[in-house]
This record gives structure tokens, C-alpha cells and sequence, in this order.
């Protein structure tokens, strides 16, 4: 079976319309289809089968972005290098203008994608993603990374690495399973989606 069965407004339960109001008429609204919606980009109709999973995602992917010891930059390599450790291409592919737009080079996102080491220039983007690397493979830091990224971002930072790589290898786990794909039917402002990733209130 390919993809997970289609959930429809009508056919929500109460929790399930809750957060299917909350997707497509809060702030996410601009690029789920907005009131209008029939369906829900794959990964949030896959988080339907339990939406009280994924209303804690969406505060946790709220929570980081209105932080910011974890910068938009550093989120976006979480975002890729988590990706590409669990094979999640879509999520990959869809977050390369976000990365680009908090200033990744082709270089070091092309690197990522490949999986070796970027050649990363700024001192925090690497502790960042050697910490995602060992989080991913091992579950742990090893001392030196770990002190690393407390030199570079703190401990809020290092809190705020940890919950990113857990929401992103979340996202990759259900794009995975989920047979996710970037359905051509679900379009929005290319700019808005990067000041949405980036953590830029709606003006």
C-alpha cells in the first residue's frame, strides 16, 4: 500500500478536526490549501492517524523557530543532514531553498546530501553538525562535541539541537513510511514558505 489513507475534514473525528483546522487555518494555512482544503500535504495527513502526535510536532517546530540559539541556518542543517542520514529525500528536497535562503552553499549542501563532512567554514555550523551526526548514529555526543556545541550555542542551544533532531528524524521516519512525495497540487509563495522556515512573523 502506497501512502497513507486520505483523511477528509468531513470525516474527522473531533481531535482530528482540531488539528486539521489548526493546519490549514493558523499560520501554516498558506501552503496546506487554506480553508478551501480537500486533503493535507502527506506528512500532516499521515500525522491525522494521530493528531495528538502531531499537535505537539507543530508546537515543537513553532518552539524552535521562535528561539533562536539555534539559528535558522543551523536548523536547516539539522534539517538536511537528518534527512540525509534516514534517506528522507523528499524532506531533503524540500528544504534546499530554506537552506539556501539562511545562506548554505551548494557545496555544503551537496555534501550533505552525499554524506561527508561539508567544508564548513563557521565554527558553530560544524559542532551543529557533527552533533547531529553522532545524535542520528549513536545517541550521544561524544565530550568534545558536546563541548563544542555548548561553546557555540549554549545549553538552551544544545536543548534546542536535541529537540530539532528528534522532531526532523520524526519527519524523515513518517516521510519514509508514509511514501511521502511533494504533491505538485499543493503550491504557495516561494518566498513566504522561506520566511515561514525561517521564523519570520507574518507582516
Amino acid at each position: 500500500m502506497e501512502g497513507f489513507p486520505v483523511v477528509t475534514r468531513d470525516a474527522c473525528d473531533e481531535t482530528q478536526r482540531r488539528l486539521w483546522d489548526e493546519l490549514t487555518l493558523g499560520p501554516r494555512g498558506f501552503y496546506t490549501g487554506g480553508a478551501e482544503a480537500r486533503r493535507l500535504p502527506d506528512l500532516y495527513n499521515a500525522w491525522m492517524q494521530f493528531p495528538e502526535f502531531g499537535e505537539q510536532m507543530l508546537r515543537l517546530g513553532d518552539a524552535l523557530r521562535s528561539n533562536h540559539e539555534l539559528s535558522g541556518r543551523l536548523r536547516e542543517i539539522v534539517v538536511l543532514t537528518t534527512s540525509a542520514l534516514l534517506g528522507a529525500q523528499v524532506e531533503f528536497d524540500f528544504h534546499i531553498p530554506f537552506a539556501q535562503n539562511e545562506g548554505l552553499t551548494e557545496a555544503v549542501i551537496d555534501a550533505l546530501h552525499c554524506g561527508v563532512t561539508p567544508p564548513f567554514d563557521n565554527v558553530a555550523d560544524r559542532a551543529v553538525y557533527q552533533a547531529n551526526v553522532q545524535l542520528v548514529r549513536e545517541g550521544a555526543m561524544t565530550a568534545d562535541v558536546r563541548d563544542a556545541v555548548l561553546d557555540a550555542i549554549g545549553h538552551r542551544g544544545l536543548m534546542q539541537l536535541i529537540a530539532a533532531v528528534m522532531l526532523y528524524t520524526v519527519t524523515a521516519w513518517t516521510t519514509n513510511i508514509a511514501r511521502v512525495q511533494l504533491a505538485d497540487d499543493f503550491s504557495a509563495d516561494p518566498q513566504r514558505l522561506k520566511d515561514f522556515f525561517a521564523g519570520k512573523p507574518e507582516t
